[in-house]
């Protein structure tokens, strides 16, 4: 089936689910995450982050429930798809309990709904409630073609951005002043927003891994840890980038190139097939061996897709095989407080014989 933006309908990816729901002895799966809406329906450009849709797969159905901002565009969208859309007369759940089959004994609820949600689904439903926690998100790890030309066109304007972004860094900018520009020129430039807050963190700042952006401004001797990714056609790009300002002493070089050599060593590990505790465990091998082991506190990289953090894990706790096809970070970082922290990350699609590597920013130590 093909929509009227020209896309490939993923019929399969509600057979996946349907697959799932039968070796779950399940009648009915209430869809409610908004990622996993967008990728069973393959609908673009019509969902945004408001809760107000629900989609009940059956075996032989899927309806898409929603209210009266979104009817006409999701109307639209399901021309020559598998979906019906139906206006929710009233309330979500339960329009959702009336287009329910009258024979449906189970239903399976996402669990990433809010308890109160959940429980109201719940008390709804006459029959047995089951989770469904992470049916969709497992199948959304392996991505096909489109979905990759869609992330590697986030990613390239990604590192346009890095690169637009080298002349703009030096003593005296503000960490928010990079920010607002990274934000403005993706924009400008395509992107339909940012696929996470940007990090922009500097000096001591660069020794939290998820430090907010402040109006701290660059000094010498600082290292600036660039974090960020566009957003194609709803799918992420992340990366990061440490810069330092001013010329490195050894210090920083010594840092530097133990989290680059990490990366590497990752890079070089993965592939399909190897489990993500195992890619970690190379990477971390590695900084420890620098004599950073306790300076490396998160895991080595995750999922990338509908959203910025997705299976599988590329963590100390990833104990999935990688899937061919799924796209994965490698990200290693060293960071000590008072004094700074590096993180290089790069964003790769899993393939049999290793890593195709989407971001292409050069890895060299930068100063400015």
């Amino acid at each position: 089936m093909v929509s009227q933006k020209g896309r490939a309908m993923p019929a399969d990816r509600l057979g996946a689910l349907r697959e799932r729901m039968r070796d779950e002895g399940v009648d009915a799966v209430a869809l409610t995450d908004v990622a996993n809406l967008a990728y069973c329906t393959g609908f673009r450009g019509v969902f945004d982050a408001e809760p107000a849709h629900v989609g009940l797969v059956t075996a032989d159905a899927a309806t898409l429930i929603t209210d009266s901002r979104y009817v006409d565009a999701l109307d639209a969208a399901a021309v020559a798809s598998c979906w019906q859309v139906k206006l929710a007369e009233t309330d979500l759940i339960a329009s959702t309990m009336a287009a329910a089959p009258s024979g449906a004994r189970s239903l399976a609820l996402e669990t990433s709904l809010p308890f109160a949600r959940y429980a109201a689904f719940a008390d709804a439903f006459s029959g047995e409630v089951v989770s469904a926690g992470g049916w969709v998100e497992e199948i959304r790890q392996v991505k096909d073609a489109e979905e990759i030309a869609s992330i590697s066109a986030a990613q390239e304007l990604t590192d346009r951005t890095f690169e637009h972004l080298l002349d703009a860094v030096r003593v005296g900018v503000s960490e928010r002043d990079i920010a607002l520009e990274l934000e403005f020129f993706m924009r400008r430039e395509g992107s339909e927003g940012v696929a996470f807050a940007p990090i922009v963190a500097s000096g001591p700042n660069s020794a939290m891994p998820h430090a907010t952006v402040t109006d701290r401004e660059f000094a010498l001797g600082d290292f600036v840890v660039l974090d960020f990714g566009a957003r194609i056609d709803g799918y992420c790009a992340d990366m990061t980038r440490t810069l330092l300002v001013g010329c490195a002493e050894d210090r920083h070089r010594e840092i530097y190139e133990a989290v680059l050599a990490a990366n590497l060593e990752g890079l070089e590990a993965v592939r399909a097939g190897i489990l993500g505790r195992e890619v970690d465990a190379q990477a971390r091998r590695v900084i420890a061996e620098r004599g950073f082991g306790d300076r490396f506190g998160h895991g080595l990289g995750h999922g990338v897709g509908l959203e910025v953090h997705e299976l599988p894990s590329v963590g100390p706790r990833g104990e999935t095989a990688l899937p061919e096809g799924c796209v994965v970070t490698v990200e290693p970082g060293v960071y000590v407080p008072g004094f700074g922290g590096v993180r290089i990350e790069d964003l790769v699609v899993v393939e049999a014989l290793g890593p195709r590597v989407l971001t292409r920013s050069t890895k060299d130590l930068i100063e400015v």
